[in-house]
């Protein structure tokens, strides 16, 4: 299920996901050698768990062979209330500080040789031991939404929503996850809106005011103003070929 993150937002986020034991609704992918981290992982996103479902943990993030050895998953522990990292075997794990219901928050889990750790809304919540070493199994499947189904089919998913999920190897940088969080936390607000205005995705026109930081973006449709990541205002006449941008004053052609 696809819906607005908040009432009249652009940003939509992904739920519906199976949360019993049967698991049917989830998304995964076979095997790809892109997702071998070796010895570097992120995983970032915004997560917003719902309700608890029993006692049982919401899984939502699984990168695991069917055998489950060498598994990497994410999940909100029901124990704590809180949102828990497990690495290669479960060495390092971390758990993030105790947090209530039907919040979105962004999620940052990060490992490597020397650390793992989990950042909750821009801030770190927990630091484990390092040596992550991930090696992916031939059987391997990456699995959104829950738990990977031939492994733990009694594995619960997620009661809840996912958006702006992401992974990469490289590793940001304390500031560059505040930054991140920073910038997209205005998304989730109601009417925020994400993208350019009207119908065309074909940018004739780009102008940055560095007095006012704000980011001009012309269409046929009209010239699209942001502030970072939100878009703030917009025109409608349509923009041909240039926008000239400064000190809060604005030419286009």
């Amino acid at each position: 299920t696809k819906s607005p993150v908040a009432t009249g937002a652009d940003l939509v986020g992904y739920s519906g996901f199976s949360t019993t034991g049967a698991k049917t609704n989830y998304l995964h992918q076979p095997y790809n050698s892109d997702l071998d981290f070796d010895t570097s992982f992120c995983f970032m996103g915004w997560v917003k768990v719902n309700a608890a479902v029993g006692t049982q943990d919401q899984h939502f993030f699984d990168l695991s062979p069917t055998t489950g050895s060498g598994r990497v998953n994410i999940f909100w522990e029901h124990a704590s209330s809180a949102f828990q990292f497990v690495p290669v075997n479960g060495a390092g794990y971390v758990t993030a500080q105790a947090l209530g219901y039907g919040e979105w928050h962004h999620v940052v889990c990060l490992a490597n040789t020397s650390s793992t750790q989990i950042y909750i809304d821009g801030t770190l919540s927990d630091t484990g031991s390092g040596g992550f070493n991930h090696s992916l199994a031939a059987d391997a499947y990456l699995t959104i939404g829950t738990r990977f189904a031939p492994y733990s089919n009694s594995a619960y998913g997620l009661n809840g929503s996912l958006a702006l999920i992401r992974l990469s190897k490289s590793i940001p940088s304390p500031e560059q996850i505040k930054k991140i969080y920073n910038d997209e936390k205005f998304l989730f607000q109601e009417n925020a809106k994400a993208t350019l205005y009207g119908s065309s995705d074909a940018v004739t026109a780009l102008a940055y005011d560095d007095d006012t930081e704000l980011l001009h973006v012309g269409t046929s449709a009209g010239r699209s103003v942001f502030r970072g990541l939100r878009r703030i205002d917009n025109t409608t006449d349509a923009v041909g070929a240039a926008i000239s941008a400064s000190n809060g004053m604005v030419a286009e052609d």
